[in-house]
């Protein structure tokens, strides 16, 4: 298990399975869970750094667990399209369930390629004055 700390109110820790990686993130408010997220993500990909980069992504969802397995899969399609390894969220704009982001990061090729998000213990919700998400990864 990898726990890490982004700031006071934020962090994340992956759960490992035998073909599946768990992640749980905490942090206030919302747009953070996802910001955090994006950082595990990366975490979980490589640490090689080759070039630079910034990409907007863009999701949308009929709730915020949607939402969070939406970021998530816009995540794996630019680690495998793109050689895309995010490292933090530059910008953050969350508008009910919709999310517009400016990603920071490198490229890369991945170390593990994430095949899916299932919706398996997907959550995300707020809990002892935190949002706290869940989220299974194919890998």
């Amino acid at each position: 298990m990898a726990l890490r700390t982004q700031y006071n109110s934020c962090m994340y820790r992956w759960v490992e399975h035998p073909s599946e990686a768990e992640l749980e993130v905490e942090a206030e408010p919302p747009a953070d869970v996802l910001a955090e997220a994006t950082i595990a993500f990366g975490d979980l990909l490589s640490d090689a750094r080759l070039e630079e980069l910034e990409i907007e992504v863009r999701a949308t969802a009929h709730d915020y667990p949607a939402l969070f397995a939406e970021g998530l899969s816009e995540l794996a399609h630019h680690a495998e399209t793109d050689a895309f390894i995010p490292e933090r969220a530059a910008k953050m704009d969350l508008l009910g369930t919709t999310v517009k982001a400016l990603l920071a990061g490198h490229r890369s090729e991945p170390q593990s390629l994430v095949k899916g998000v299932t919706y398996h213990h997907l959550e995300m919700e707020r809990r002892g004055g935190l949002w706290r998400a869940r989220a299974v990864l194919d890998v």
